[in-house]
């Protein structure tokens, strides 16, 4: 059956207003770079609650959504967590905590949250987990999630694991006993080793736990190793006993994981139910350019195969696929069979002016570490794409880089304006408009959009406004369409 493509969504996800990174404890020393300021989102914990996603994100949340599709930026208080926070419903409230941190409750999915105070362990001592994660089990008990690590034998090795523990339902700060280790490091795990080829034998984070349930069966994801690695990736216990005990490694791991363009890692995230007893996963991608924690969020839908084990079913996806509730059966199929049209078209890019190293065909070669810069002194700034042949193009992704940002002197993020344009036939200098955004007032550092489809065989991008004090950069300009078959 065929489906609305304008239905769809795209990785890396198009967030509005995403924050300004916060990791100037882990700036990049080594490389003697002046610090710069940089747009990160990253460790997403989901909520599906009456009917609404509830997205809580590191830095700045919230974001909520009936479709997947189009999100809002809710502002919660308190706003920025750092890292990796986790909202349930429990007991008629919403608790919350986060990387470091003690337990809120709020009123609603978005607060305002109010501090309670830190875990407290049965020996009357204060506890603040890292990479927390609270989660609800069927019988209203609550459980607490984290990661903890020490210093290994080895010269700059770290051994991690994942723990949890029952917190008390009258007083949920309280831990009911001592936390229980559910499963550590293990080099014999590949995906657990640091280093983008995985290389470190003797060192791995075994980081970002969550607790997902499904036919009576508990899974205890994982991400490991190195958020910055395009071996990011997110894995999978497994038991049929308890939530504290029983699990078994998954014969299918990793879950989600993408070594290379433009959606590259996919850890650090959460599996949550969505409409249709479907099941998705959302996890953080790596950009790793103005700083090794400069990221970015995708999702996919995930599935149980025959050994009731998790699995991605169509991998980790970077071209349109249909939100929540679209397709018939995702498992089966969630994408929307439109192909980037863009990628790679060396010869057959021209733009308006290029800086030296930033030349055009850098929007176009599928990587977050590079980009197209046009000249200062460009005062309208175009790049083309010749595609070579007729296609049905309908929608575009649009990967800004905030040049010159500078949050302390009033250089600030905000909507970039545009209009992508269409040549339908090569032998005629002739365009069209494909999509108007030069009125935008959206601030979508990563912009995908959809519009109706048009047959071309050359697409334009014209920047026609940038926010206050910024230089427009693109990372990647790409179209998606099919084939023009009449032609």
């Amino acid at each position: 059956m065929k489906h609305d493509y304008k239905k769809t969504y795209c990785n890396p996800l198009s967030m509005p207003c995403c924050p300004k990174g916060d990791d100037t404890w882990a700036v990049m020393d080594f490389t003697g770079e002046v610090p710069s300021d940089y747009r990160s989102i990253s460790d997403p914990s989901v909520l599906y609650y009456e009917n609404k996603w509830y997205l809580y994100p590191s830095y700045g949340m919230a974001y909520v959504s009936e479709d997947f599709i189009n999100w809002e930026h809710v502002r919660c208080e308190p706003y920025n967590m750092h890292y990796s926070p986790c909202v349930v419903p429990f007991g008629g409230k919403f608790l919350m905590t986060s990387h470091s941190n003690g337990l809120y409750e709020g009123d609603t999915p978005v607060g305002p949250f109010r501090y309670l105070g830190d875990f407290i362990q049965p020996d009357g001592s204060e506890y603040r987990p890292v990479d927390p994660a609270l989660f609800v089990d069927d019988d209203g008990r609550l459980y607490l999630y984290c990661f903890k690590y020490e210093q290994g034998a080895h010269k700059r090795t770290f051994v991690s694991g994942s723990y949890g523990v029952e917190l008390c339902p009258d007083n949920p700060r309280k831990f009911v006993s001592d936390m229980v280790l559910l499963n550590e490091f293990d080099p014999k795990n590949e995906w657990e080793r640091y280093g983008e080829r995985r290389q470190d034998t003797l060192c791995g984070w075994v980081e970002g736990q969550w607790m997902y349930k499904k036919n009576g069966r508990y899974y205890l994801i994982y991400a490991s190793s190195g958020t910055e690695f395009g071996s990011y990736c997110m894995a999978a216990y497994y038991s049929d006993e308890s939530p504290l005990s029983g699990f078994v490694l998954q014969k299918n791991n990793p879950i989600t994981e993408s070594r290379n363009g433009i959606v590259r890692g996919a850890g650090h995230g959460c599996v949550v139910d969505g409409p249709n007893d479907t099941i998705w996963a959302f996890f953080t991608v790596t950009k790793a350019y103005t700083h090794v924690f400069e990221r970015c969020i995708g999702m996919d839908v995930l599935a149980i195969n025959k050994d009731g084990e998790l699995y991605a079913p169509h991998g980790v996806s970077d071209t349109p696929q249909y939100g929540p509730g679209v397709a018939d059966d995702p498992v089966l199929c969630n994408d929307a069979g439109l192909y980037p049209l863009t990628l790679y078209q060396r010869n057959k890019t021209k733009a308006s002016s290029q800086m030296s190293g930033h030349e055009a065909f850098y929007a176009l070669d599928e990587s977050m570490l590079t980009f197209w810069q046009p000249c200062d002194n460009d005062e309208c700034p175009c790049i083309s794409v010749d595609l070579e042949a007729p296609y049905n193009v309908c929608a575009s992704r649009i990967i800004w880089r905030d040049i010159g940002l500078d949050y302390e002197n009033g250089v600030l993020p905000g909507p970039y304006k545009y209009i992508i344009e269409a040549r339908p036939d090569d032998d005629k200098d002739e365009w069209v408009t494909l999509f108007d955004c030069s009125d935008n007032d959206k601030d979508l550092n990563i912009d995908y959009r959809t519009f109706d489809a048009v047959s071309c065989e050359c697409v334009r991008l014209k920047i026609v406004g940038v926010p206050k004090g910024l230089r427009p950069a693109v990372v990647s300009f790409t179209v998606f369409g099919t084939r023009d078959e009449t032609l």
